[in-house]
């Protein structure tokens, strides 16, 4: 087996140093602003100084599209709510047919968008610019391989009431489609059985159904409309985590011998994945030359609950070889890891696996996350050994496919 350099810990140290440095320096670093480009730019000239090759290539992105469109669509289910109860009350059958076609049209977008990232409504929103980072270490002979490892340059928004260890989004989003189901269920009984007026049992349900405007209201006031969190978990340690590994190589001189080994910084990460969508769409020919897999690292909390995505809410498939051969590596560390699905919508693996990349993501499970939306993501939080063991294992990983052709 090749035997390649662990993190150090002057290493983990330069770490700490580029996180405080971005968190200090650009604050807000919301999808598709200058906060995310600078935080960008900081990595590429930190890249240039252990990279044989690093490029910065920018892209167009359509700005908020998932947050406005749920925010719409919670509108929409308060709407549906108020008139049927209005119309259960005067017997009327026009408002209750109105209220069903707005009950599937909600559902079918809210499918459409968040289970099957679908783009065609992404051009109703604001577009603009943003960039990649990637860059590359060669390795001693010709290439046979290549690992990308991937991060993001941007920050989530800040969600307002915020629990730590509940993932509140995805509860919020399935009250949602329960609250929008039982609407048009009983809108559905309610017009078979004659539009009657002011009956109990279609009381009871409109007033059951209008209730669930707490957790629409809920879900349109949860994300701060403006305000960024840090992302220090999700964006800033994953990046300087992934540039000290390039540092380590470097300074150590270590090439891995067949495995040409990359690294690229993912911008608007948070606007449905368009710097990773951007980026395999281009390059989805040109790399193409040689097996290449992609390993997105995703929010990195604690190292005590790591995990392993290769399957999303969507249905898209990972690649199941790169997660066993993670999963292996992890267990060389002697480190606890298990394989997990993301339970709602796409995955950091997601635009590589569509356009048919082998990919799969690391980090902590979707049951210990979302400090990354709330004001608890401090730099103090993070402890050493969760960069070691994170780092160790993306290095142990390329160590796998270095020794076994792709």
């Amino acid at each position: 087996m090749t035997i390649t350099p662990k993190l150090s810990s002057e290493n983990i140290d330069y770490v700490f140093s580029v996180a405080g440095r971005i968190l200090s320096e650009s604050s807000e670093r919301l999808p598709s602003t200058p906060g995310e480009a600078y935080s960008a730019r900081l990595i590429l000239n930190e890249l240039k100084k252990y990279c044989d090759e690093t490029s910065e290539e920018s892209f167009t992105t359509h700005l908020r599209v998932g947050t406005l469109l749920l925010k719409i669509l919670c509108v929409f289910l308060c709407i549906s709510a108020i008139i049927f109860k209005a119309s259960t009350i005067k017997g009327s059958v026009v408002p209750v047919c109105i209220c069903t076609v707005l009950s599937v049209l909600i559902f079918s977008i809210f499918a459409y968008k968040f289970f099957f990232d679908g783009k065609v409504l992404d051009s109703l929103f604001p577009k603009r610019m943003s960039i990649n980072v990637f860059a590359k270490r060669y390795s001693h002979s010709k290439a046979q391989n290549r690992v990308v490892l991937v991060a993001r340059a941007d920050a989530p928004k800040k969600q307002r009431f915020f629990l730590y260890k509940t993932n509140l989004t995805t509860v919020l989003l399935a009250l949602c489609v329960l609250g929008n189901t039982l609407t048009f269920i009983s809108c559905i009984l309610y017009l078979f059985s004659g539009a009657p007026e002011n009956t109990p049992i279609f009381n009871f349900l409109s007033s059951v159904s209008l209730l669930f405007l707490i957790f629409y209201l809920a879900a349109i006031l949860l994300v701060h409309p403006t305000k960024a969190a840090s992302g220090l978990s999700s964006s800033i340690i994953p990046a300087a985590t992934i540039t000290a590994i390039m540092k380590q190589m470097d300074e150590n001189n270590f090439r891995y011998n067949q495995t040409e080994f990359c690294c690229l910084i993912v911008g608007s990460e948070y606007s449905n994945h368009a710097g990773a969508y951007a980026f395999s769409l281009k390059h989805k020919k040109l790399m193409r030359d040689i097996p290449t897999v992609f390993i997105p690292v995703e929010e990195l909390t604690t190292s005590k609950n790591l995990a392993i995505f290769f399957k999303d809410g969507s249905g898209n498939e990972g690649s199941k070889d790169t997660a066993n051969i993670m999963f292996d590596a992890c267990e060389n560390l002697e480190l606890k890891i298990h394989k997990e699905n993301t339970i709602i919508g796409t995955s950091s693996f997601t635009p590589f696996t569509v356009h048919h990349f082998a990919s799969c993501s690391l980090g902590t499970s979707k049951k210990y996350i979302n400090k990354c939306f709330s004001s608890k993501d401090l730099l103090s939080n993070v402890s050493r050994k969760t960069i070691f063991d994170a780092a160790n294992i993306l290095i142990e990983t390329t160590n796998y496919y270095d020794n076994a052709r792709l």
